[in-house]
């Protein structure tokens, strides 16, 4: 049975909730004071407490703080009267899993059990504890998929020769760190200088890339060395290709067939050293017939073409993708989120990821900061997804019907898990079953 502990020093709120939580299957011990909260903390061990922030003998969140650093137990889920937004602010700065506000709304403040309940009943069996040798290592792509076999015996090819590279993909696949994995597996002694050509100012493009001499233009105050020149024995990486102007498309295509080019306004000759890899994750051929990119340009660059791969085409790599990601997310947050559900895992291999690695990261970033303990929690972007298309298709129906709906959808989709399926809702266990009793929807319960 979940241990609940209450510290407020409203007797009307505590008399209130006792009755309620324990008809709600919780076991219950409430106090009004801080040191009486500490020592019933010590010797009941709850897994959730309800703590106030303005009690008799001292503030709730320096206590939640001190509690913090003394490795006291439990989620905190912090309720108070004052409408201060800021006390919202420092209350999850110190480590709360939640913040309600008085008058407690029980239907809200039941949800938000049901979801601290699923996360502290979450059975051993059902997640995956991820491993800190699974390291996040820059410049490394994370995967055992054929796919990723595949992406590797291409790099290794490349790496071998001296040609230009060219590699598609999809935005968040990983390209630059392909570029990365062949300039080291090269062996080239020269530094690895990327540049974004979507991200370059225009008229600073030529500047940026081949360089500038002294008064070679307004506001040219000394010599700019471009990154083609820092690049020396090295890699240069142009991303986002497709990009460029037609007119810097002219002076990069006479740059690689002549090997050499001159600073913008100056007269030396400078032999290009580095190695040109280039990305796009544009249609480049469409772009030749629409004249947007110059042909000549686009077969110079394309001497040796590596595609990367999308991660809806290798799902097989997200369980070891979460355990590199999260290891270095728990490092940069100071964090220790190192348990991800079995279930999770599987929705997540579930979705077409339009986002790819990228979006993958920064979800699981977005759910480290939110997770209050060792488990993920992280809504699955299937269901997200699902959800929005369905609701986009249904603006013309009553009210009821979508909301039936919509209830029919999530039990489904929670595979008939009924806390998660309150949680989603943002309902509580009562409101739910009457709604599944009015709207008369079938369903089979796995936690019930």
């Amino acid at each position: 049975m979940i241990k609940l502990l209450v510290i407020d020093d409203e007797s009307a709120i505590r008399r209130t909730l006792e009755p309620h939580l324990t008809s709600s299957g919780f076991q219950v011990r409430s106090t009004a004071t801080l040191s009486e909260g500490e020592k019933i903390w010590r010797s009941f061990q709850p897994d959730i407490i309800l703590l106030d922030i303005k009690l008799p003998d001292g503030d709730g969140l320096q206590f939640l703080a001190d509690a913090q650093k003394k490795k006291l137990a439990g989620l905190v889920i912090v309720i108070t009267g004052n409408t201060d937004m800021e006390h919202a602010i420092e209350a999850m700065r110190r480590g709360a899993y939640d913040y309600l506000q008085k008058p407690l709304d029980i239907d809200q403040l039941d949800a938000l059990l049901v979801r601290a309940r699923n996360s502290i009943q979450q059975k051993p069996e059902e997640v995956q504890t991820i491993e800190e040798q699974e390291e996040f290592v820059p410049g490394r792509i994370t995967g055992h998929s054929q796919a990723v076999l595949n992406l590797h015996k291409q790099i290794g090819l490349a790496a071998r020769s001296y040609a230009n590279v060219l590699i598609r993909g999809e935005s968040g696949v990983g390209k630059e760190l392909v570029a990365k994995s062949i300039h080291r597996y090269s062996g080239y002694t020269g530094s690895f200088v990327a540049v974004n050509c979507s991200a370059i100012v225009a008229t600073l493009a030529e500047s940026e890339l081949f360089g500038h001499e002294k008064g070679s233009f307004t506001g040219a105050d000394s010599v700019k060395i471009g990154q083609l020149e820092f690049a020396k024995d090295g890699t240069i990486f142009l991303d986002e290709i497709g990009d460029l102007s037609l007119d810097l498309q002219v002076k990069l295509l006479r740059m690689l067939q002549e090997r050499e080019f001159k600073r913008v306004g100056g007269t030396k000759t400078i032999p290009l050293e580095a190695r040109v890899i280039a990305a796009t994750h544009r249609d480049l051929e469409a772009m030749v017939k629409t004249g947007d990119f110059r042909e000549d340009l686009y077969f110079r660059l394309q001497v040796l073409e590596i595609k990367a791969p999308p991660l809806r085409e290798r799902v097989e790599d997200i369980p070891l993708l979460i355990t590199a990601l999260l290891n270095k997310i728990n490092l940069e947050t100071h964090r220790q989120v190192t348990k991800v559900p079995d279930q999770l895992i599987r929705q997540l291999q579930q979705y077409h990821w339009p986002g790819n690695v990228r979006e993958l990261q920064n979800r699981l970033i977005s759910a480290v900061i939110r997770s209050p303990g060792e488990v993920l929690e992280m809504p699955p972007p299937s269901a997200e997804s699902e959800i929005t298309q369905a609701v986009e298709a249904e603006w013309d129906r009553p009210l009821l019907e979508v909301e039936k709906a919509h209830i029919q959808r999530v039990l489904q989709r929670v595979d008939g898990h009924f806390g998660r399926a309150c949680e989603i809702l943002g309902i509580s266990r009562p409101t739910l079953r009457k709604k599944i009793s009015d709207y008369d929807l079938k369903v089979t319960f796995n936690d019930e």
